[in-house]
Order: C-alpha cells, then sequence, then structure tokens
C-alpha cells in the first residue's frame, strides 16, 4: 500500500483536506485462465481469461482525520475492476432492480463511504456491505470471488449476487459496535430505497412501491481466540413480496493441528413465496508458504405445494502458492452436480437440467 503524505493529498482532495493524517491507495489486481464446461444435450464448454478468480480486483483510496479524544472522521472509497477487459463492476443506486447501472467506467460501487468512529463503535453513511452478506464471504475458505470455487449459496440463492442488496445496499446508515466489548462484535444497518410517497406499481391493482429496496438488517457475533460465530438477518421490502435472509456462520482453528482452520454455514432465505436453504463446510490448511483449502455447498429453492426443488451442489479444491506478501499464484478445481430440475453451469457455460458442471482455472493475484 502507498501512502501520500498531508501535502500530497490536499493536491489530490478537496479543499480543507490538510487536516487529513494520512490517505491511502490500495488494490487488488487478480486475472486468471480458466476452463469450465457443462454436460447434457444442451451444453457448452469455455476458455476464457477472468478476473477476481482469488480475489476480487479492486482500485480504492481511504483516510482518516484524528479528530482528538479517540475519535475520528474516515472515507471509503472502493472501485470494483475487470482487469482482463479495463472496466469497473455494476453499482445499484436504490436497491431495487431498477437501479442496476452497468459496467464502465471508475464507479466506487464496491464501498463509498464517510463515518466518525471512537469509543461509541463507529456511525457510517453511504454504500456499505450488508450484515447478511458477511457470513457467506467469512465463513467460506473461497469467499464470494468470482472464481469457480466461491460460496455457491452466494451464486445460487434468492438472495445472494443475483440480489440488489445481496452483497451492499445503498443509502445506508450503519452502525458498528466498538471492538473493546470481549470478543462481541455487531452491525446494524438501515438503508432506503428513496421511492417518492406516490410511486406505484402499474396494473389492474396498482401497488404501492414506496418502500420498495428499504432494508434493515443486524449481524452478532463473537470471537474469542480461534473459535468464531455470527448470526445475520436481514430484510429488504418489496410491494410483490419481501426480500428476507438468515444466516449463521462458525469456524475454528485447529493451532496445535497445522493452523487447520474449518469453517462453515447455514442459510435460509425467501422471496415473496418462494423458500430456500442451503449449507456449507469447509476448511483452509496453511502448507508452508501456501494453503490448501476446500469446500462442498449446497442450496434449494422451495417454491412450496408439490413442485419440485432444484438443488445445486458444489465441491471445490484449490491451492493458493505465496510468492511474496502481497502476490501469490492459484490453481481451482471445482464440480457442479444439479437435480430436480436445477440446470446450474460453472463460468457461463451452458449444462442440461439434472447435468453437471465442472471447470479448472490458474491465475495470478498481486495486492497493492
Amino acid at each position: 500500500m502507498k501512502r501520500f503524505s498531508v501535502a500530497a493529498a490536499a493536491c489530490a482532495a478537496v479543499s480543507g483536506a490538510g487536516a487529513q493524517s494520512s490517505v491511502t491507495l490500495f488494490g487488488v489486481v487478480d486475472a486468471a485462465v480458466t476452463y469450465t464446461t457443462g454436460s447434457g444435450p444442451v451444453s457448452s464448454s469455455k476458455w476464457q481469461l477472468t478476473n477476481s478468480a482469488n480475489t476480487f480486483s479492486r482500485l480504492g483510496f481511504r483516510g482518516t482525520e484524528d479528530l482528538g479524544g479517540g475519535v475520528a472522521a474516515s472515507f471509503w472509497l472502493e472501485s470494483g475492476l475487470q482487469n482482463d477487459t479495463g472496466t469497473s463492476f455494476g453499482t445499484n443506486i436504490n436497491n431495487q432492480r431498477n437501479g442496476n447501472v452497468g459496467d464502465g467506467g471508475l464507479i466506487y460501487g464496491r464501498r463509498s463511504t464517510v463515518s466518525l468512529s471512537g469509543p461509541f463503535g463507529e456511525v457510517r453513511l453511504g454504500r456499505d456491505y450488508t450484515p447478511t452478506f458477511w457470513n457467506t464471504a467469512l465463513f467460506d475458505p473461497f469467499g464470494t470471488g468470482g472464481g469457480i470455487g466461491a460460496n455457491q449459496i452466494y451464486f445460487t440463492s434468492l438472495s445472494g449476487l443475483s440480489a440488489p442488496t445481496g452483497t451492499r445496499a445503498s443509502n445506508s446508515v450503519g452502525y458498528f459496535l466498538p471492538p473493546t466489548l470481549g470478543g462481541f462484535y455487531g452491525q446494524l444497518m438501515v438503508a432506503l430505497g428513496e421511492n417518492p410517497s406516490n410511486a406505484v406499481l402499474p396494473g389492474p391493482v396498482p401497488l404501492s412501491i414506496e418502500d420498495d429496496g428499504d432494508y434493515t438488517g443486524m449481524r452478532v457475533g463473537y470471537l474469542n481466540g480461534p473459535f468464531n460465530v455470527a448470526l445475520s438477518t436481514g430484510r429488504t421490502k418489496y410491494a410483490v413480496g419481501d426480500l428476507r435472509v438468515t444466516n449463521l456462520g462458525a469456524s475454528y482453528t485447529f493451532t496445535a493441528f497445522m493452523g487447520l482452520r474449518v469453517m462453515g454455514e447455514y442459510y435460509t432465505d425467501s422471496l415473496g413465496e418462494v423458500d430456500g436453504k442451503g449449507a456449507l463446510l469447509g476448511f483452509n490448511l496453511p502448507v508452508g508458504t501456501g494453503e490448501i483449502k476446500a469446500s462442498y455447498a449446497w442450496y434449494r429453492r422451495e417454491p412450496g405445494f408439490d413442485l419440485p426443488r432444484p438443488t445445486v451442489g458444489k465441491f471445490a479444491l484449490g491451492y493458493v502458492y505465496n510468492l511474496s506478501k502481497r502476490s501469490a499464484v492459484y490453481a481451482t478445481a471445482a464440480w457442479l452436480t444439479n437435480s430436480d430440475g436445477a440446470a446450474q453451469a460453472l463460468g457461463g457455460v451452458l449444462t442440461s437440467p439434472d447435468h453437471g458442471s465442472r471447470g479448472t482455472e490458474f491465475g495470478l493475484r498481486h495486492a497493492f
């Protein structure tokens, strides 16, 4: 990471930033060669140069001003990068489907916040990660990156990647507990869809969408030495049916056994009348300057009545070799299964219902 002096930061920032104690430029550039294939009568395969297969590529700026008495004001601007094409990731401006903004120039869609922190905790305003996202990201050895090993619950669930508030929420006010509570931690968030009071969804019976995109969520956890556990729940209001999610994640590090970290998550969500549930179990095992990681995850849609319940499962195995503190090479293999009509596939290829998909990737990651 590169730190600018106060004088240099003042040249690049708005007037009055001279009191800033520091501004940091940081980022990750991650690229991988990926091969994925489906199976069955309707299937395809693909070679790709992908990005973010180990860690999401990003470019960001953050800074802090010491206000005295243990109180600080901070900002954080972070943009996702698709370095294989030189574009950024999109964002969402109102936590609703019609608020999606496509990929393009520099968009600080990963995080754009201003905050005030101190002995009372931290109050944070702007676009930020939702409390219900963190367990899916932190209790999976592959996280929620763009690679073929990443959390299958995140990619398949009703409240995951495809949901406007599945990862982040715009127009949010958040609060974080201070890190002085004997291992207890927590996050609260309220976010606004910002619809006018007279907004309606056209139809034979117009529905009010005044509250569409309003999100409320919370996460509480306990970290003590090798043990970590957290519970989160959240709700996003929509006139056609609210999106709800609850998940529980936990991990334990066996320091006496090479630092093996075992982790898991149980996940439930619903969108209107459709429910879903899933679970994950995985591990990280440090080996010399590298790390072996593996996970198995499944997710099932439950539409009710006697309808089929599409189910997806995935096993992933990976190895990361650290060339230095900032650079690493890695390899991942993944196998995905479908049942009861599901037709999920890896890496944007096609697979027939109730057939599988598999893939491999080799990549390089550099952080700065």
